[in-house]
């Protein structure tokens, strides 16, 4: 009798450890298979046309995963966790889909990830900046809060219509504001040199008269870092897709 207890003791443990085993290898096959996934999705995501990434359902999920934690460790301090900008430091909302540089599809996004605004990168955006009128002597005070109406006008905001006038003469001086060589002779910008279009009441570093002022005044040099060799190029893919669908929900 005590041989047959022992006997079965012994199948019993030998059964949990073949259980056990078998748990294990499934175990390791599922991971292997989670990893083969995620590494074939990875090489379609960079190997895919950038035009067709945003209208699979698969990537762009795929690309969200991976993007969020990264969104959340480099780029939420300057752009928010909600990416809706910071006046204060002029990083830009990047979801209501206006974009200085370029036409802000997934190719476009992804070079300034890359390469950065102002970084000292030979490929960043770095063709010019908002000069400093004010503190050089190029504008006076009021000249500058004239300009400063005129871009109400523009933005169709309330305005002093006289001082807008005014404003407008500023606007296209060229020994004063000059401003028609990057804004533009219409005010909409120019998205190769990162100007601003003036007419869609959209500011970066704020867009009430004082903040319109300062920028005048004192100029704009905002810099953007590049994350080429800092980050993996999927994982800049990944980050452009995301910033895309956040700016074309």
């Amino acid at each position: 009798m005590l041989t047959r207890i022992k006997s079965l003791g012994f199948q019993r443990r030998t059964q949990l450890l073949t259980l056990a085993a078998l748990l294990t290898v499934a175990a390791a096959a599922a991971l292997a298979g989670v990893h083969v996934r995620h590494e074939h999705l990875l090489a379609r995501l960079l190997t895919t046309d950038t035009e067709a990434v945003v209208k699979d359902r698969e990537l762009t999920a795929f690309a969200k995963e991976i993007a969020k934690p990264l969104f959340a460790a480099n780029c939420a301090r300057c752009h928010g966790s909600d990416m809706t900008g910071n006046s204060a430091i002029g990083a830009p909302n990047l979801t209501d889909g206006v974009w200085l540089f370029d036409s802000g599809d997934v190719f476009d996004i992804e070079r300034t990830i890359l390469y950065g605004i102002r970084s000292g990168a030979s490929k960043s955006h770095n063709v010019t900046d908002m000069p400093a009128f004010g503190s050089t002597g190029r504008l006076s005070a009021s000249e500058i809060r004239n300009l400063v109406q005129y871009i109400d006008q523009l933005s169709r905001r309330p305005h002093q219509a006289q001082a807008a006038i005014e404003g407008r003469a500023v606007y296209f001086d060229v020994a004063k504001g000059n401003c028609d060589d990057c804004h533009g002779y219409s005010a909409r910008g120019n998205s190769n040199y990162g100007a601003p279009n003036l007419t869609q009441n959209v500011w970066n570093s704020g867009g009430d008269d004082q903040s319109l002022y300062a920028a005048i005044y004192y100029g704009e040099h905002h810099i953007m870092p590049g994350f080429f060799g800092t980050l993996s190029l999927e994982q800049i893919r990944a980050l452009a897709v995301y910033v895309y669908m956040a700016s074309h929900p």
